[in-house]
């Protein structure tokens, strides 16, 4: 066990002895062991530097210590080493906290520094954290948990919290108020509100709470107004434009601001004091402006009556007033209007009445007196009747208060009894009108029907379709038109209410009995006859008051395809039949046409001719006249001329005109040829180039060419 040892600087050995009793030997050198005790370990001693520390533990005493650089640490023979680290360095801005675990003991450090711990039971709590920095118009509000005080801290400026202080909501901004602005602001200590106004910035104080961040002081412009409540004792008062609105730290605005009513002079407005709960009428022309209590509905429009219009009114007491124009009304505040406002009174004259109940008897009356009718007050307009005008060939049916019925009737020449109240009356109180529901349908069945109050006399037709069958089972389609007429209408009413219906009813009946008897092919060839012996001869009708006065049968068809398919065959031939038959007669009446028009044409041709040739000749006696005055003017004065000393004479005249002639023939001739594209030749011996003597007697050519 025993030896020698040699150690560095800065090492250690550790020793026990045989007892177990440790001990160390620092270096540096040689150190000489005794044989009862054992080296355990060798170590290095603990070198700390400036920024370091170290943490030592007593396993003998349970101990620990601290030891901050810079040193060279000797553990003792029962300490351990338990920590060695860097010690934080805190730049700007940073903070932190140290806490001792064995007494609590907090302390916070704030950078640029070195965290210098002072007990081996030194902690940093919750790390390096960043210290808050406030700018300027920023405030945050600090606690201190020991004592539960708070305090506000503006910036700008960096926050260094103590060891138990801590932020509150974190950095909020200061408000800033510009002018017309305002905040309001509660001690949540104290209960006290105060208002700050801009412009500036808001200064907070520990203990406050913003209510109301910011925001305006309402102006108002002339024709508004709010009302403003104090929550402390809760007056309203009442602020009208054009003014600026001061509230106090206790005031609310309630609502928003509102428009002043501005009535014109057809307006008025019921306002109602709340506190008082009295109403009252503001009547226009004016700008009406509230009280702190005044509540009004909407504006209303003053009722304004011509000469022939009235409006009833019920007050609060439930009694009834009319109003009658022309004049202004304006109702009371607690006034209803009835009846939908303004009525026109009714004009009566002789084709209108007034059907009144008495709503305080319930009873009625028929008010005919001509002129304008005004209702009382209790009186109520249950209609305008007009009175029934009727034709002389219209009938209607009337009932009384007791069920009982009498007709009326247009017809003067009916005695009065039977005219009853007509031709013209107005149907009294509790009587009515009897309406009869006629069908329109195709087959009468009701589907359709039309309500009759004038029962016309004047003939008419309807139609109507049905299905039967012949002898030969052949299934037809056929469609009918009644022509009819009323002749009782007491008859008709008592016994049917729909005469249209029961006739087309009954007559089907009819038809398809006979019908039933015939074979198809008989039916082709005289179906209207058939028809009218079936509905005609029958007393059916006379004893509803009714008269069928014919019969026609429209159209009909097969039901069955096939049927329906061989009729329209025949059918077809027979119009063919009838078609060719009235195209070859149109051809022939076409033609006839065509010869009668070639006739009158030649005729026509004839007698032109015969006008043109008249016409010719009394054209060429007019131009042979005329020539012949001009030849006879022409023989006449070449006759006396006088030619060597006497006179040429008629007979010469005619031979110098005969001889012109023929030279103007000639010359025409010569001109013809001349003119026109043929070649003509000429033998010598067979052309005559002498001119001639034109004169009969010879001349003498001295005395003719002397000029």
């Amino acid at each position: 066990m025993g030896g020698c040892t040699s150690l560095e600087e800065n090492e250690q050995v550790l020793l026990k002895d045989n007892s177990g009793t440790k001990s160390v030997i620092n270096g540096p050198g040689g150190r000489v062991c005794t044989g009862c005790q054992t080296v355990i370990e060798k170590r290095g001693a603990v070198v700390l530097t400036e920024l370091m520390y170290a943490r030592i533990g007593d396993n003998l005493a349970g101990t620990r210590r601290h030891v901050n650089g810079p040193a060279v640490l000797w553990l003792k023979p029962h300490e351990t080493l338990l920590e060695k680290e860097t010690a934080v360095v805190l730049s700007v801005n940073q903070h932190c906290t140290v806490k001792n675990e064995e007494t609590g003991a907090l302390e916070s450090f704030f950078g640029p520094v070195r965290v210098v711990m002072k007990s081996a039971h030194d902690g940093i709590q919750g790390g390096i954290k960043e210290c808050t920095v406030i700018k300027h118009g920023e405030f945050c509000k600090v606690k201190n948990e020991e004592d539960g005080v708070h305090t506000i801290v503006c910036g700008p400026k960096v926050l260094r919290l103590g060891p138990k202080e801590l932020i509150v909501g974190g950095v909020s901004k200061l408000s800033i108020l510009k002018h017309g602005e305002y905040c309001k602001i509660k001690d949540i200590k104290t209960g006290n509100i105060r208002i700050v106004t801009g412009p500036g910035l808001v200064e907070m104080k520990p203990n406050d709470k913003v209510l109301v961040e910011k925001a305006k002081f309402p102006i108002l412009q002339r024709g508004e107004y709010c009302k403003i409540i104090n929550e402390m004792g809760g007056k309203i008062r009442v602020v009208h434009g054009p003014a600026f609105v001061d509230l106090g730290p206790t005031e609310e605005i309630q609502g928003s601001v509102m428009k002043c009513p501005d009535l014109s002079a057809q307006e008025f407005l019921v306002v109602r004091n709340e506190s008082e709960g009295t109403e009252r009428n503001v009547v226009g022309p004016t700008l009406f402006m509230p009280s702190a209590f005044d509540i009004f509905d909407k504006v209303r429009k003053v009722i304004v009556l011509c000469h022939h219009e009235y409006v009833k009114l019920c007050d609060c007491n439930g009694s009834l007033r009319i109003e009658k124009g022309p004049k202004r009304v304006i109702p009371d505040p607690l006034d209803e209007v009835l009846e939908g406002g303004k009525q026109r009174a009714v004009i009566i004259d002789k084709h209108n009445a007034v059907l009144v109940r008495d709503t305080s008897t319930a009873e009625l009356s028929l008010v005919s007196e001509h002129g304008l009718f005004w209702p009382k007050p209790y009186e109520q307009i249950i209609e305008v009747r007009k009175k029934i005008i009727l034709e002389q060939y219209e009938t209607v049916v009337c009932k009384d208060n007791t069920g009982r019925f009498y007709y009326a009737s247009g017809d003067m020449t009916l005695p009065e009894e039977l005219r009853g109240p007509g031709p013209d009356f107005f149907l009294p109180p509790h009587h009515e009108l009897v309406t009869a529901s006629w069908s329109t349908d195709l087959h009468m069945n009701h589907d359709t029907f039309e309500e009759i109050e004038r029962f016309d006399s004047r003939p008419r037709n309807m139609n109507y379709e049905f299905e039967c069958r012949t002898l030969d089972n052949v299934s037809l389609l056929v469609d009918v038109t009644f022509f009819w007429k009323i002749l009782d209408v007491k008859a008709m009413i008592e016994c049917t209410k729909d005469a249209p219906g029961d006739t087309c009813t009954h007559a089907r009946s009819m038809i398809m009995a006979e019908i039933s008897r015939i074979k198809l092919m008989d039916f082709l060839g005289c179906f209207n006859e058939i028809i009218r012996n079936a509905c005609l001869k029958d007393n059916f009708y006379n004893e509803r008051g009714i008269d069928l006065l014919s019969v026609e049968v429209l159209r009909f068809s097969c039901t069955s395809s096939e049927t329906d398919k061989v009729l329209q065959e025949i059918i077809k031939e027979t119009c063919d039949r009838l078609k060719f038959k009235e195209r070859q007669k149109g051809e022939n009446e076409v033609a006839l046409e065509r010869l009668e028009g070639e006739i009158a044409e030649e005729t026509v041709k004839r007698d032109l001719i015969e006008v043109k040739k008249s016409h010719m000749k009394i054209e060429a006696k007019i131009e042979g006249e005329a020539e012949g005055i001009e030849i006879a003017e022409f023989l006449n004065r070449v006759a006396s001329t006088e030619f060597n000393g006497s006179s040429i004479g008629m007979k010469h005249a005619l031979s110098i005109f005969e001889n012109i002639k023929k030279m103007d023939f000639q010359l025409e001739s010569i001109n013809a040829l001349t003119n026109g594209t043929a070649n003509l030749t000429v033998m010598p011996s067979k052309a005559n180039l002498n001119v001639g003597n034109p004169l009969p007697y010879p001349v003498d050519k001295t005395s003719v060419y002397s000029d």
